[in-house]
Formats: C-alpha cells, structure tokens, sequence
C-alpha cells in the first residue's frame, strides 16, 4: 500500500472541469444527479446496431470547437480531444492562464484504462486491410497509452511533469493522489490531475465478452444501478475530467480561490478476485484505512462517500464490505456512476468533482434509479432522491475489477 506523507506540503485544488454525458460543467452535473437523471441511450459513436440493445453514457453531439476555437484538431483522437476540452474548462476554472503557463510550469498527470484503443484498432485494421504505406501517421501518433496526456501538454502549454496512470477503472482518482505526491514531496509545486476514456465499439465489444455490461431488462431497460438488488452489471460511459492541484504556497502566493484539499490518500492492489464477496475484502479497505491515517482523521470525521460502484455483484458487494470494515454502515453512500455510467479512467475524478460540489451545496446526489437496495449492502445508502448533508469532509474510492483500489479524503476548501 502507498500512501502520501502528511507531514509535507499541503495539497489545495484550485478548479475543476470536466465533459461527460450529463454537461460540462461541475454544477450541471451535479444537478442533473440531484435531479435523478441519467445520461443513457444508444450509442453514436458505433453502430446501434452493434451495441446489441445495450445502452451507453456517451457525450452526445461532442464539438469540441466550441470550447477548443477553430485551431487544427487533427492530431488529436476522441480520447485526446475529451482530455484537451475538460483541460482547457479546468484551466479556466483555474485562473491558469496562457500567460501564466509561459511563466511558470504546470505539470499534468492524466489516468485512463484505454486511451486510444479505437485509433490502435483503426491504425491496425488499415494496415492489415491496405496494406502498411497507407496506415495513418496521425493514428500512429496516438497508437500509444500516454498519447493523450503528451496531446494535451502540447496543446495548452504544460511544460511540467507529464505522466500517464493505468490502473483500470481505478486510474483516474489515481493520477490525483500521485499529483499529491508530487506536490507533497515538492517534486511539482502545481499540475492537473484526472483522467479521460472515449466510448468506442473496441472497449464495449471487450466488456461485452468478459459479461462485465448489465443485463438487459424489461423493467429497467439499459440501466445498470449501482448496489440495487438486481444488479448484473455496468453500463459504458465516456468523458474526461480534471482538478488542478497546487501547493498551499503556491495557490496563496498568486492569490488564486480554493474550492478542495486533498487530506490523504492509500493505493492497495487485490489479486486475489476471485474470493466470495463476504470475505475480508483485503486491499480497499487497506486503502481506505491508509487514506484515513494519511489525513490524520478517524473514519467518523467522514461525511460522505462517494463510492466507485458501477452495478458489478461481485465488484460492488467487495467495495460495500471494505467501507463497512474501515468506517462503519453509517456514513451516507453514493455512486455517480448510476447517472454517468462506467467512465472508467475519468471515473475517479468525475466522483472527486461531484463529492466537492456536494461539500459545497450541501446536497449529496442519490443513486440514480435505486429503488429496491441490495439489503446484503448494509450501507446507509441514498436513494433516488439527493440528501441534505452538512460536512467538510468525505471519502472517494476507486476499485478496479483486475484489483487495483485506491482511496481519497477530500475537504471543503
């Protein structure tokens, strides 16, 4: 287990943005999960007809011009182009300017399960069909896993440290807590962390056939609702999501606003997947523990959790013993991922953003469509409707199906 020594520099996160199926900014996705919505339908981006009637969280007629101007933008895919439009809202939102950036570096540490697994695919198939002297210099480009973070550095300037983070569906709330890290350790005095995953018909056929995609049905069609007793999987998702991080020094020094602090964070990995649910769940609660005493609080100064539960029966009964056996059933549970879908690499950092919009409003999301609650969860589950909530303080976790885990206490700023 890794976890982030306390004794360092603090870490505060000073902006945030993101794009996913519900908006673009942090409080309209927000308010589209107090809201009970959810952004499923048919996919787009691949044929309906190969999705097989599964449903998907795709950010539906994506323009990234809107938000990135008339700029040349093919060198970047679908992955690289979520990444650049949810860095360049963070930047904003951030008050890190172009002129800012050419004076001072900024580093960037991006998480994603896939990448660009559609233009590797795309890349492949062209040279195999055509032949290799017509496979694509700009798909070759982007055939690599760190593709997207050196796209995004290029394109808004990052000089500072550009590393990319794999962890399955745990890698984005990863890449957050390794930029604490760094800022802890004073490797980096300030970067954007987060992840990005693209919906491509490559990673649905790949869940398809490892029967990780919902089942389909009559009641529910297309909707995959994280610890509900008839859960039988997750639904695919899309987006890219980023938080700018900084020293407590540094964000004084230029006068910049705090929105969060990053109080501790833990990273176990479980290869032992394969055990009954009911049994220790080892790694994440581990993680949880050690992202507790990373921040130097008990489990009871938790008020909220934002779980990483995608509808999995095994993942998420695992993930709902590990927070019972390191804080209790007390605490208010909720999971994004019943409104955004499975964002695998943006995940973490979508469930960082809405945790710190919950802080703030004072109002956590409910899960959407949870209407009949696995009693086996013995979590103090919110339902549907959002709750009223009065905390500085709250837990993320992450939790991958191949055992990587990880863990995040975050506080008001």
């Amino acid at each position: 287990m890794s976890h982030v020594n306390g004794a360092a520099r603090g870490v505060v996160i000073t902006g945030a943005g993101a794009i996913c199926s519900l908006g673009d900014t942090r409080a309209a996705i927000h308010a589209a999960l107090c809201d009970g919505r959810a952004g499923f339908g048919a996919p787009t981006v691949f044929g309906a007809d190969l999705s097989c009637g599964y449903d998907v969280a795709e950010v539906r007629d994506f323009a990234p011009q809107t938000y990135l101007g008339e700029r040349n933008l093919r060198p970047l895919d679908r992955t690289g182009r979520l990444a650049a439009v949810a860095a360049e809202l963070a930047l904003a939102d951030s008050g890190w300017s172009v002129d800012r950036r050419r004076a001072h570096e900024l580093g960037v540490i991006l998480g994603t399960m896939f990448c660009s697994v559609r233009t590797i695919g795309e890349f492949d198939r062209r040279g195999q069909q055509a032949g290799p002297e017509y496979a694509s210099p700009l798909d070759f480009s982007n055939t690599v896993l760190n593709a997207a973070a050196g796209q995004i550095a290029i394109w808004h300037n990052l000089r500072g440290v550009n590393s990319t983070i794999s962890t399955g569906a745990a890698s984005g709330l990863h890449a957050i807590g390794y930029g604490a890290q760094l800022i802890r350790a004073g490797r980096a005095a300030a970067l954007m962390a987060g992840g990005a995953e693209e919906l491509c018909f490559e990673s649905f056929y790949g869940f398809l056939r490892a029967n990780l995609l919902s089942h389909r049905d009559a009641d529910r069609p297309g909707c995959a609702v994280p610890f509900d007793a008839r859960r039988s999987g997750c639904a695919l998702g899309e987006g890219a999501a980023f938080v700018v991080l900084e020293s407590e020094e540094t964000a004084a020094n230029r006068g910049a606003r705090v929105i969060g602090r990053i109080d501790g964070f833990a990273a176990a990995y479980d290869p032992r997947q394969d055990v009954d649910a009911r049994r220790e769940p080892y790694a994440l609660a581990h993680a949880i523990t050690g992202a507790l005493a990373d921040a130097g609080v008990p489990g009871s100064a938790v008020g909220a959790v934002s779980a990483s539960a995608n509808g999995s029966p095994m993942q998420d009964a695992r993930e709902a013993s590990a927070i019972r056996a390191a804080i209790g059933s007390r605490t208010a549970v909720t999971a994004v991922k019943s409104g955004v879908g499975e964002t695998l690499g943006a995940s973490g950092a979508l469930q960082v953003m809405m945790m710190l919009e919950s802080l703030q409003t004072g109002r956590l999301p409910g899960i959407v469509g949870l209407e009949d609650p696995d009693p086996a969860i013995d979590l103090d589950l919110v339902a549907v409707q959002p709750r009223p909530i009065r905390a500085s303080r709250a837990l993320v976790t992450a939790s991958a199906v191949e055992g990587n885990c990880c863990a995040l206490v975050v506080s008001a700023g």
